[in-house]
């Protein structure tokens, strides 16, 4: 009885226990929801190559890998402080992160499409 007491009272304050919300404010250049869909593809696909050079150990490794980070940096005109900023941001509300991902993702999946029709 006193363990059914003990439970009960645990999932009463649990239960009565408002959530924290913190607000999160979102900086000063923020970079666009659509523009961080197409700077996620392109490193989706970053990430896609370090992955097939890794498996072949490739000696060119850590070349290719600031190349590309700063080729997609400067294709957007932005710095990483920029990008790191604005994705933390995003990702203090999971919904708009999951669109944006689920964004990319159907980009992606369109790109891919157009190459094997070729």
């Amino acid at each position: 009885m006193r363990l059914v007491l003990y439970i009960l009272s645990l999932l009463l304050f649990f239960g009565c226990t408002q959530k924290i919300e913190t607000v999160v404010i979102p900086p000063e250049n923020l970079i666009s929801q659509d523009q961080m869909v197409d700077i996620v593809v392109d490193l989706l696909i970053y990430d896609a190559i370090m992955v097939k050079k890794q498996k072949k150990n490739s000696k060119d490794l850590d070349s290719t890998k600031y190349y590309l980070h700063n080729s997609i940096m400067e294709k957007y005109n932005i710095t990483r402080e920029r990008f790191d900023a604005s994705f933390n941001y995003y990702a203090h509300d999971l919904k708009v992160m999951d669109g944006i991902y689920a964004e990319a993702i159907t980009k992606l999946s369109k790109m891919q499409g157009e190459i094997e029709k070729e």
